[in-house]
């Protein structure tokens, strides 16, 4: 629930500039003006910065020893990190 909020952000943004170069450029003598590749250009950076965000607040800690997957009593068990002290 709480990475909605950004995630929402993310997702609306483009919108909202979108909605802020109209209302600047109405006022502009008329002259062909496309944003699409400013808009392209500024949905591939939002795209990155999500992965940016989700890369530094998901997963655990990197901090630890890594202990490999194994078999113990005919049962696998996945790969995970231990917590140092």
């Amino acid at each position: 629930m709480r990475l909605l909020l950004p995630r929402l952000l993310l997702f609306l943004l483009p919108f909202i500039l979108y909605y802020v170069f109209l209302f600047f450029t109405r006022r502009l003598p008329a002259r062909t003006l496309t944003p699409w590749t400013l808009l392209a250009i500024a949905g591939l950076a939002l795209v990155a910065a999500s992965f940016v965000y989700l890369g530094l607040t998901e997963g655990d800690s990197t901090r630890g020893a890594y202990v490999p997957a194994h078999v113990v009593d005919g049962r696998v068990v996945p790969g995970h990190v231990e917590k140092m002290p």
